[in-house]
């Protein structure tokens, strides 16, 4: 596997992929503030079409996903609630060494969710 950043997206409440949800990339800087590398929105297998980072575009250095999943949900029918129990979840993680593959699933419902660093 090269190198680079990628994610997926799974609905368990739905069992199935979660489309058309967006996704911010940001770097963390040494203050904590963020800043905005890319946004993406997952396509019909919950995927992005293309790594969040490639190979060239791998840095050291601490990194967040912001998954906005309440209009997401929404959108799907599967909650009315307002504000949504879950609306953006921030996952914080560190690139320890540039050459790796990093892969940082989540697996969501409107109620819980999990994540790993898969491969």
């Amino acid at each position: 596997m090269s190198p680079g950043l990628t994610t997926h997206v799974l609905d368990t409440s739905r069992g199935r992929p979660a489309a058309g949800l967006r996704i911010d990339l940001s770097r963390v800087e040494a203050d904590g503030r963020t800043r905005l590398v890319k946004s993406v929105t997952t396509n019909a297998d919950g995927r992005c079409d293309a790594p969040l980072l490639g190979p060239a575009d791998m840095e050291l250095g601490r990194y967040e996903l912001l998954f906005h999943v309440g209009p997401y949900f929404r959108a799907s029918g599967a909650t009315s609630v307002d504000p949504p129990f879950l609306d953006q979840i921030p996952i914080r993680f560190a690139i320890a060494d540039a050459a790796a593959h990093y892969h940082v699933p989540l697996l969501v419902s409107p109620y819980g969710y999990t994540t790993y660093r898969g491969s």
